[in-house]
């Protein structure tokens, strides 16, 4: 079936193709989320206002709008979307550029009509940051992207969205428990250079990963990371906790390809005395699967508090 859909972020309305889903969509009951204080976030509070109908505050999240749309004219070409999920791969590639730091976000997207027909995207946006000696705003704003229709939810088409990507075992990843999204990408990246991870548990005794699959991960050549960037977060006494939806892709040495997903929990301390990194404290597995739709789908549902 064609349908009409803006998603291009060129904002122009274009042809494209949807196929059906899998089940009859209902009702969205996504809560706001607004953070954009890292790229991957900004993308998740994008898509999290068009799926709650925000348009006026997912206008705003653009430096410049492509083609100088109106808010209304970029509303319009919402109007038949229920609502889009977003997997961004970890880790993110940054570069500084005058005046601040770009960043490119290689993202996959799953777009539901109101009609229940999906539409599935790959792409890179370009996100921008402004130095924080510049200005007080260090919020990061999406400066352009480029996305190109998928047949299926597949993950292969990422590996050549943006004109550069960064890996786990990249030299330049810096291990940081500054925000959980930092800590999932620095406990995975230590899992993928056969580096200490334990250290990123509240508990190092306890870490359901390896105590499961180690063996998987002993003998995988590499491993690719994806979240769902929309990360619920909750106070509970004096501790913050934060909720990921995570898929690892295991690559073995005879290119099979095993998915394991996982709602990551993370903490740490909400006063001002207290421990300021994160941790990770539990995980809900989903298992391992050969079936990157399945998995797909899975963290693009999100984490359930």
């Amino acid at each position: 079936m064609v349908r009409r859909i803006w998603l291009f972020v060129t904002l122009l309305l274009t042809l494209i193709t949807v196929w059906p889903a899998a089940a009859q969509t209902t009702p969205s009951t996504a809560q706001a989320f607004t953070q954009q204080t890292d790229p991957a976030s900004l993308i998740g509070a994008y898509y999290n206002a068009i799926t709650l109908g925000d348009y006026q505050r997912a206008y705003n999240y653009w430096l410049s709008l492509p083609g100088n749309h109106t808010v209304a004219e970029f509303a319009a070409g919402f109007a038949d979307t229920a609502k889009v999920q977003a997997l961004v791969q970890l880790p993110i590639h940054e570069e500084v550029a005058v005046g601040g730091v770009q960043a490119s976000v290689s993202t996959l997207l799953i777009a539901t009509l109101r009609d229940g027909t999906q539409g599935y995207y790959s792409g890179c946006f370009t996100t921008n940051k402004v130095n924080a000696d510049n200005a007080p705003n260090s919020n990061w704003y999406l400066l352009n992207a480029k996305l190109r229709v998928q047949p299926a939810l597949d993950l292969t088409a990422l590996a050549a969205t943006c004109p550069q990507l960064s890996s786990l075992t990249d030299t330049e990843i810096h291990p940081s428990q500054s925000d959980p999204l930092q800590t999932i990408q620095s406990y995975f990246a230590a899992l993928a250079r056969g580096a200490d991870s334990a250290s990123y548990w509240e508990n190092p005794q306890a870490d359901p990963i390896m105590q499961s699959y180690s063996k998987e991960f002993t003998y995988m050549q590499s491993l690719s990371l994806f979240v769902n960037p929309e990360v619920k977060t909750q106070i509970v006494g004096d501790t913050i906790d934060a909720l990921v939806p995570t898929l690892v892709v295991l690559n073995a040495p005879d290119n099979v390809h095993s998915y394991l997903t996982g709602c990551f929990t993370l903490r740490r301390s909400n006063t001002s005395t207290g421990e300021s990194n994160w941790h990770l404290t539990n995980v809900a597995l989903g298992g391992f699967s050969t079936d990157p739709a399945l998995a797909i789908n899975t963290v693009a549902e999100g984490c359930t508090p």
